[in-house]
């Protein structure tokens, strides 16, 4: 049998609280750590604790059973959606520890933590907590969202999560809003540190490559830096005061056109990892971005840095405090130019 805790929308049947107390999924039977009436059933938990179980028969709540979609979807949820499972979820995952220490030394504060959403995803407890969004949104609606799915062995069938145990990033729109979460594996093995939580392995829906908006209440947009990877923007804006919206990899720099647009931003600075020295496809994007920005009417700052002062922007910023050399328009595009046909050269 399997049990749900019992929560405000849902408190106990007995004793009406919130918390401590279970109910089971088919809403047949109830556990009440609190009040003892007649026709419960006493019983103690491995610790010694006295727990009550109820038969509730005729008088269960009307709790939702496990319930599947009818079909495999592969449709995507809308971001208002996604947006709020995505918030529960990472609600009943928490931070732990080790994610918590990781982010502060990156540079980010206990605030900016916690304003920023990010939690960890573990092995552990999915199909419990896979289960309460459904008893929360339906099964239809988290069908939708990429990194909810229905696990099956033989006739059985249960509600589960998809992903590589680790850290959870909120990748947000212009608005804040959750529009996918990216993990920072703990242990990649030998695939890739960062992945895109999905379910298109089993059917379902993957939310496509994104531009990420960091929170940025309180910023200017007129001045915008433009930066590769979500976690690496969150750090550079939190260290800069300077809003740094990412793309998922150099190649999607033009993901980032219509966020810029929407900022009223005038000026971008062009932020690209310092191995675009040593690396073809970073150079020729970054020459290719200069070139639409110059085009459309942006000033267009290139960012530059020697790879031994940092790999990333964020870690530039985290190791001297303060932005690297700037070079402006058509020289930002000549840097860009010669840096890649160093490369084909």
């Amino acid at each position: 049998m399997q049990w749900v805790d019992a929560r405000r929308k849902e408190p106990c049947p007995i004793c009406g609280k919130a918390d401590w107390c279970r109910v089971s999924t088919d809403g047949t039977w109830a556990i009440c750590r609190r009040l003892q009436r007649d026709g419960a059933i006493v019983r103690r938990d491995k610790n010694g604790s006295e727990f009550y179980l109820y038969r509730l028969g005729d008088q269960a709540p009307h709790r939702p059973a496990v319930s599947f979609p009818d079909v495999l979807t592969a449709r995507l949820a809308d971001v208002s959606t996604r947006d709020r499972i995505y918030r529960a979820l990472l609600s009943e995952l928490g931070l732990s520890a080790k994610h918590r220490g990781d982010l502060e030394r990156r540079g980010l504060s206990g605030a900016q933590i916690r304003a920023g959403d990010y939690a960890s995803l573990s092995l552990q407890g999915r199909s419990k907590i896979a289960q309460r969004l459904v008893n929360m949104f339906g099964p239809h609606d988290c069908a939708c969202v990429p990194g909810l799915y229905v696990a099956s062995e033989g006739t059985r069938r249960w509600w589960s999560l998809a992903g590589m145990p680790g850290l959870l990033i909120p990748v947000r729109d212009v608005d804040g809003r959750i529009m996918a979460l990216k993990i920072r594996a703990d242990d990649p093995g030998g695939g890739p540190r960062y992945t895109t939580l999905s379910s298109r392995k089993y059917g379902g829906p993957g939310p496509g490559a994104l531009c990420h908006v960091p929170l940025h209440t309180g910023l200017a947009t007129d001045t915008v830096r433009l930066t590769e990877g979500e976690l690496k923007s969150d750090a550079s804006t939190a260290l800069s005061g300077a809003l740094t919206i990412s793309v998922p990899g150099v190649s999607n720099w033009r993901l980032a056109m219509p966020v810029l647009e929407a900022l009223g931003a005038r000026e971008v600075l062009v932020a690209f990892d310092a191995d675009w020295r040593e690396k073809l496809e970073v150079a020729r994007a970054l020459t290719n971005c200069a070139r639409h920005l110059l085009k459309s009417g942006y000033t267009a700052w290139f960012e530059n840095w020697t790879p031994d002062q940092g790999k990333g922007i964020d870690d530039y910023l985290l190791r001297h405090g303060h932005g690297p050399t700037r070079y402006i328009g058509l020289a930002a595009l000549r840097c860009a130019r010669s840096a890649a046909a160093r490369k084909v050269g």
